[in-house]
Order: structure tokens, then C-alpha cells, then sequence
């Protein structure tokens, strides 16, 4: 974390099926996230913030011990993965300053969640019923998107 690193993450890094910790945060990491990382089922905590990752959030639901998503201030696009909705596990999930588009997903099986950031994105929609069911939440920051309605 914190260094000059450049270049992708690799899709052999796969192999590291003890990993339960990668922070690679605040570096210069470009390209996507290999679907390949969804195979680090020992992994707990993923921190990759602070880059200039891009394209769409890949399927991690395999990472069923994962407590900590940290994701932020990045380049990606697209929807938020309705697979996240499956990481009960989930503590902390820090998707803000991206580009992510679309609804926010139903995650009202994640009842561990205590930090969910999604602000400064592109999200529209409602903000669903189902946030109501994070009885565990203690921050919740949705500003700086396009969302509408009623709460």
C-alpha cells in the first residue's frame, strides 16, 4: 500500500489460496480486476482504493469471508454487482468516487455491514426498502449521486 506501483493486478495471484489480507490501496494499479481474484475464497479483507482500476466491478460472491470491500476512488463503471448483495460476511463496503451507474443492489442479506460509502458516484433510483434490514449499520453515505424519491 501507499508505493508507485503500476500495471495490473495479476490474474495468477489466482493461486494464493492462503491470502487473507491484499491491500495494494494508493498506488497507480490500472486496468481490471481479474475475475480470477473471485477465487481467493480465504481472503478477508481487499483493499484496492486509491488507484486507477476501471472497467466493471467483477463477480466476487465466492468470497465468503470477506469483511472488508474497499474499492473507492478508482475508475470503475457500470452497476454495482447484485453479487455483493451475497458477501454476509461483509463488515465494510467502500465503493465511493467511482463511476458506478444504475440502482443501488439489494443487500439486506448483508446484516454485518457497519460502513457501506457509495457517495460520489453516478447512482440513480430509489434508495431501496432493503437498506432498512442493515440493523448493523453505523455509516451510511449516499450524497453526490442522482438518486431520487422518497426515503
Amino acid at each position: 500500500a501507499d508505493n508507485s506501483l503500476t500495471g495490473s493486478i495479476p490474474a495468477s495471484w489466482s493461486r494464493l489460496s492462503k491470502l487473507k489480507v491484499l491491500y495494494l490501496h494508493t498506488n497507480k494499479l490500472s486496468g481490471r480486476i481479474p475475475d480470477s481474484l473471485g477465487a481467493l475464497t480465504s481472503l478477508e479483507d481487499l483493499q484496492l482504493s486509491s488507484n486507477e482500476l476501471s472497467g466493471t466491478i467483477p463477480d466476487l460472491s465466492r468470497l465468503s469471508r470477506l469483511k472488508v470491500l474497499h474499492l473507492d476512488s478508482n475508475k470503475f463503471m457500470g452497476r454495482i454487482p447484485d453479487s455483493l448483495g451475497a458477501l454476509t460476511s461483509l463488515e465494510d463496503l467502500q465503493l465511493s468516487f467511482n463511476a458506478l451507474s444504475g440502482t443501488i443492489p439489494d443487500l439486506s442479506r448483508l446484516l454485518r455491514l457497519k460502513v457501506l460509502y457509495l457517495h460520489t458516484n453516478k447512482l440513480s433510483g430509489r434508495i431501496p426498502d432493503s437498506l432498512g434490514a442493515l440493523t448493523s449499520l453505523e455509516d451510511l453515505q449516499l450524497s453526490f449521486n442522482a438518486l431520487s424519491g422518497t426515503i
